[in-house]
């Protein structure tokens, strides 16, 4: 009997993750979403096994800016799955103003950098155990240095600027990852896409936001098909540190990292996590 392939699919009970979930659904998947609703996870399962019975999902609710909830996820899957061909980066919310979380961390910082590495991390043996495995992690076009010295500084913030700063860290990272780990982590910018990421945008930018969106914005469902499009086609051609912009593959962004920036984040990245790696984890590595 043949075992279906198994996406994680993180902020998948809305957007993109949503649609990328119903269409791998369709293709045969089993599928596990995070959310941080208990009541929209449960929705959303409803929602797609109304749509697709045969479908078999589940979720895992969740706060993932917020580590201690990212360690109780990761474990909850580990606990209750034996393999994971695909772990799809994808939740991210935008903070408006400078905001620390319970945990120190600038908001932005958390959710779009910080959990998604402790979930990698986390998942990291599970994702080596399955075959031809993969990492797929969800970005935009921002990008703005990180101060690696310090990552949640308030100096000259601003919501766009925060988020091109992890992206620009989710990047840098997942070089250094594929340099250090034998499961791909690539990278994937799905364009301007009706989703309301934005829609909380100060004046003038929300009203560009949504003007572009009217003209040129990707509909959700067809940007989850494509997605899932890519998945599979890095899956065939097991193609590593491969940066995709919709359906084709671009070559690599200029970062403009220096040579020590990945191990240099890397390391902080230890540093800052280590209060919720779990002692039965293996270390990244070297």
């Amino acid at each position: 009997m043949t075992t279906a392939r198994l996406a994680l699919i993180t902020g998948g009970t809305d957007g993109i993750g949503k649609a990328t979930a119903r269409r791998l659904l369709a293709d045969g998947w089993e599928v596990v979403v995070t959310g941080r609703s208990r009541d929209k996870g449960a929705a959303t399962v409803a929602e797609l096994q109304a749509a697709l019975p045969a479908a078999k999902i589940s979720v895992l609710v969740g706060d993932l800016s917020v580590m201690a909830d990212v360690q109780r996820v990761a474990a909850e899957f580990v606990k209750s799955h034996e393999r994971l061909d695909l772990l799809l980066l994808n939740a991210n919310s935008i903070t408006q103003a400078h905001t620390r979380t319970s945990e120190g961390f600038e908001a932005n910082f958390a959710v779009g950098y910080l959990g998604r590495v402790l979930l990698a991390w986390a998942l990291e043996d599970v994702l080596r155990r399955t075959t031809d495995s993969q990492v797929l992690t969800v970005v935009g076009l921002n990008l703005e240095r990180l101060d690696l010295e310090d990552p949640s500084t308030p100096s000259g913030f601003s919501s766009m600027k925060a988020l091109g700063r992890w992206q620009w860290a989710m990047q840098v990272f997942a070089r250094e990852w594929n340099r250090r780990v034998p499961v791909p982590m690539n990278v994937y910018m799905p364009g301007l896409v009706r989703t309301k990421i934005l829609a909380s945008e100060p004046q003038p930018m929300r009203l560009v936001v949504q003007l572009a969106n009217a003209l040129m914005g990707v509909p959700v469902p067809k940007a989850g098909d494509e997605l899932a499009l890519v998945a599979e086609q890095l899956r065939a051609s097991r193609a590593k540190d491969a940066y995709y912009a919709r359906t084709k593959r671009k070559p690599a962004r200029n970062l403009r990292e220096r040579p020590s920036d990945g191990a240099s984040l890397w390391d902080l990245s230890e540093r800052l996590l280590r209060p919720w790696r779990t002692a039965g984890e293996a270390a990244p590595s070297k």
